[in-house]
């Protein structure tokens, strides 16, 4: 089987999902599993040196 996922890597949501995923993941019993990560990024408005995460994400 192969999972694409389209991902921010510094999204919340993005991170509750994964672990959902991999947690279920952990208990598949099929086939292989093949993961193609691809970025997607939330907020374009960002300059590319970014923001100091913690400032950020409490805004």
């Amino acid at each position: 089987m192969l999972i694409d996922i389209f991902h921010d890597p510094v999204c919340p949501w993005c991170r509750i999902g994964k672990k959902h995923l991999f947690d279920a993941l952990a208990k598949w019993q099929e086939e292989e599993v093949d993961i193609r990560w691809h970025p997607f990024i939330l907020d374009n408005t960002i300059p590319d040196e970014g923001y100091e995460f913690r400032s950020f994400m409490q805004k």
